[in-house]
């Protein structure tokens, strides 16, 4: 029998010195070119220049020496270059790498310069201003999705809309997503869905891609269109790298299609547990006013009841001294007297009318505040209760970021994340 030969055993060290030999050997890899987009740029204090080339289905670490570094091009991630060098391992962390000494900007390049150039004219003309901006529909009926049905995400977008809430309506403008052939058809379905009154809010939607990829959406045509549009734009263009410029000119722009169907789609079934919940509340707040506006009412019923008392003994003293008058049978004073008496009177009812209009408009005013202090009133002006489980939250520290608060409107309520809470500076300088 044969025996099986002994185990070798060496170092990491040693292992990792003879890949990179071995590499270092290797003619097919002593000077090659390779293809990709830079990103993770680094500029090292030694004069080392650290990159990495990444496509669809790869990434590579990539490494320019001092001696090299000061050939390079200007270069930025996003970049499509080419780098020639070799292939070798970094021995400290195994990790194989290609030690370039020439980059050259590939092709694509043209394209980001295309890119920079029309997203600095945009931004001059006030195109990317959140001035310019709308507000999002809370509340949508008719969505207008410009997209390809094939295209990665729309399908997604349309699910999610659909469960969300089944009353939205959807309609397509649809058209090709892919390639620069199609920029036409997409200005043409933007425009299009713009025509349309009926409609609440435009989603221009498409999934992932290279920059090459996605480069229609950063065309001046689709951009314009977008900024021409009648009605609130979402862009929904999956990115990884670059924004499309649609994203900077777009009312509200999503990282992914079905992020922007969340948005635009309001959940039907947690809007009505809300305002169950408010509901109730509401009910029992009825019921501590009930109570108080029959104290109001009791409150006037005594009030007028004391009026008419102090009236009637004033009437009483009148009549008494005209009787003493007449049995004296005074004759001019008692006509003297009368007259006192009429104009006595008259301005006794006269004080008592003004005293009556006083009190009168003090109910009145209690009868306001204790209206004004209505929550459903408070509402219809444009406030909101906001509570954090079934805690009311009257201060903005009571929350953190991250936390879902519900707001409860003058028609209909909210369900929304906290990004971030910002503290009154007039309470903080208190």
């Amino acid at each position: 029998m044969e025996q099986p030969e002994p185990l070798r055993i060496v170092t990491v060290g040693r292992l990792a010195k003879h890949m990179r030999d071995y590499l270092e050997r290797n003619v097919h890899l002593r000077s090659i070119g390779i293809r990709g987009e830079v990103s993770n740029l680094h500029f090292s204090p030694a004069g080392i220049v650290y990159f990495d080339l990444k496509d669809d289905e790869a990434l590579l670490s990539c490494v320019v020496f001092s001696k090299d570094a000061a050939k390079l091009p200007a270069l930025a991630n996003g970049q499509a270059v080419v780098a020639v060098g070799y292939v070798s391992i970094y021995e400290k962390t195994s990790k194989f790498q290609l030690v370039a000494s020439i980059v050259k900007v590939d092709g694509i390049g043209d394209l980001h310069a295309a890119y920079e150039e029309l997203k600095r004219k945009l931004h001059a003309e006030g195109l990317f201003d959140e001035v310019r901006k709308r507000a999002i529909p809370r509340y949508p009926f008719r969505i207008a999705l410009v997209s390809s049905r094939g295209a990665a995400g729309a399908g997604d977008f349309e699910e999610i809309v659909r469960k969300r809430a089944p009353h939205v309506r959807i309609e397509w403008f649809e058209t090709p997503v892919q390639n620069m052939t199609s920029v036409p058809e997409i200005v043409d379905a933007i425009d299009r869905a713009s025509a349309r009154e009926e409609i609440d809010v435009i989603v221009v939607a498409r999934g992932g891609g290279s920059f090459e990829d996605l480069f229609p959406f950063s065309t001046e045509s689709v951009v314009r269109a977008i900024a021409r549009a009648r009605h609130p734009v979402v862009a929904a263009v999956g990115h990884n790298v670059d924004l499309p410029l649609c994203d900077l000119v777009a009312d509200w722009r999503a990282p992914t299609p079905s992020a922007a169907a969340a948005r635009v789609a309001p959940d039907v079934d947690e809007i009505r547990k809300r305002l169950e919940h408010y509901r109730s509340a509401f009910a029992i707040r009825a019921r501590l006013i009930g109570p108080l506006e029959q104290r109001l009412d009791h409150l006037r019923e005594r009030f007028l009841g004391s009026v008419r008392e102090v009236m009637g003994r004033k009437e009483l003293a009148t009549a008494q001294r005209r009787e003493r008058l007449f049995r004296h049978d005074a004759g001019p004073a008692i006509a003297r007297r009368r007259e006192r008496l009429a104009v006595g009177r008259e301005r006794l009812r006269s004080a008592a009318g003004a005293c009556l209009a006083k009190t009168a408009a003090r109910l009145n005013q209690v009868r306001l505040v204790l209206e004004g202090n209505d929550p459903a009133r408070i509402l219809q002006h444009g406030y909101a209760i906001v509570t954090v489980g079934e805690r009311v939250v009257r201060d903005a520290a009571d929350v953190s970021a991250g936390d879902e608060v519900r707001a409860r409107l003058g028609r209909g309520a909210l369900r929304a994340r906290v990004e971030a809470t910002e503290q009154d500076e007039r309470q903080e300088n208190r």
